[in-house]
């Protein structure tokens, strides 16, 4: 998982900002899926 990522997902869940750990979720997985 990149760095960004990971700060901004800490971010996210401290602030318990839903709607962004759905789109970052989704920000992964499209970014997994193209690594492959």
């Amino acid at each position: 998982m990149p760095s960004w990522l990971k700060t901004q997902l800490s971010r996210a869940y401290r602030e318990k900002d839903k709607r962004s750990i759905i789109m970052l979720n989704r920000a992964f997985f499209k970014y997994r899926s193209n690594l492959h």
